[in-house]
This record gives structure tokens, C-alpha cells and sequence, in this order.
């Protein structure tokens, strides 16, 4: 009769240690998904401006030193990129084909490009073509540069 008590005493704290460690406590199994696990969350209206807010700030901050513009020039083309975000988050929105949507959205920004070269002066457009040209090059040694690092990374 003894070793029958020590006998299911052992069996059941050896049951409980493993179903334990098998859900861990939390009533779901190690390595399972929970089953209220959500999809990634989507950006609010007030998130969403924020951001482009932030990257139109980097923007001009970038021509404001390289162009040297005074204030009525950053405030005009600031309005002007600002109203060109908002058309093509429009135009993006609205369901047309990809083929008419590229259209319009170079269309959209030769328009502001035509704008923003009204408010600069004969200098200012040059180094402003010169920064749009050197803009492509950027990124094309961006992509060569992460190619090799993925290339000797990859030899490692």
C-alpha cells in the first residue's frame, strides 16, 4: 500500500511538471500562435500626415542648405511639395489602372517641378538639376554598396 501512494504521489508531480512545461502555465502550447494575435497595425490619419510631414521637413531642410533660400522661397515651394503629396495620395486612392495612375503622377510632378523652378533664381536651378541628377547616383551606389555587403557576407 506504501509504494502505491509514493507510486501515484510520483506519477502525478511528473504529470504536472510536464504539462507545465508543455503550456507553459499560460493555457497554450510553447511554439503555438496565440489565437488572438493581431495583423500589423494600420497607420492613423494623424500618423500618416505626421510622417509626411517629417519627410517634406527633411526635404527642405536639404535644399534650404544646398540652395541657400530665404524664407518666402522655403515657405512657396514647402506649399508647393506639401500640395503635391496631398494630390498624389489622392490620385492613389482613386481606382484607376497603374498605367494611368504613373501618368498622372509624373504628370503631377513635372507640374511642381515647373512650379518650384518659378520660385528659384538662375543659380538656385542649376544646383537644383545638379542635386535631381546626383539624386539617381545616390542610389544606385546605395544598392551596389549593400550588394557587396550581402556578396562578403554571404562568402563568409
Amino acid at each position: 500500500m506504501k509504494y502505491l501512494k509514493i507510486l501515484i504521489i510520483l506519477f502525478l508531480l511528473v504529470s504536472v511538471n510536464t504539462f507545465g512545461q508543455y503550456y507553459n502555465g499560460l493555457d497554450r502550447r510553447i511554439g503555438a500562435t496565440p489565437t488572438n494575435q493581431q495583423g500589423p497595425k494600420q497607420p492613423t490619419p494623424k500618423e500618416i500626415e505626421d510622417s509626411r510631414n517629417q519627410q517634406i521637413e527633411k526635404q527642405m531642410l536639404r535644399l534650404k542648405e544646398d540652395l541657400k533660400l530665404d524664407d518666402l522661397q522655403y515657405i512657396a515651394i514647402k506649399n508647393e511639395i506639401l500640395k503635391s503629396y496631398k494630390e498624389v495620395d489622392i490620385l492613389l486612392k482613386k481606382e484607376f489602372s497603374d498605367e494611368d495612375k504613373n501618368n498622372q503622377m509624373k504628370a503631377i510632378q513635372e507640374n511642381t517641378e515647373k512650379t518650384v523652378l518659378s520660385y528659384l533664381n538662375a543659380d538656385q536651378k542649376e544646383k537644383y538639376m545638379a542635386l535631381k541628377t546626383e539624386k539617381p547616383k545616390k542610389k544606385d551606389d546605395k544598392k551596389k554598396k549593400k550588394e557587396t555587403e550581402k556578396a562578403t557576407e554571404s562568402n563568409n
